[in-house]
């Protein structure tokens, strides 16, 4: 006996009486919602970082 005998799939073709039952598909379900509040404040500005280091002496011409 072959191995491939053992499966059902490989002895006749798949149609969709062979799949099983389906379902319809669900309606979209829409949940109402509120409108947008506005949009908050900005908040303080935060301090400057450190001033970097000094960058190399160009050359002389």
């Amino acid at each position: 006996m072959k191995r491939n005998d053992n499966l059902s799939l490989n002895k006749e073709m798949i149609g969709p009486e062979n799949i099983g039952p389906t379902f319809p598909i669900l309606p979209p379900i829409y949940i109402p919602t509120g409108a947008t509040g506005p949009t908050g404040i900005t908040g303080p500005t935060g301090i400057t970082g450190p001033t970097g280091k000094t960058g190399p002496i160009g050359v002389t011409g």
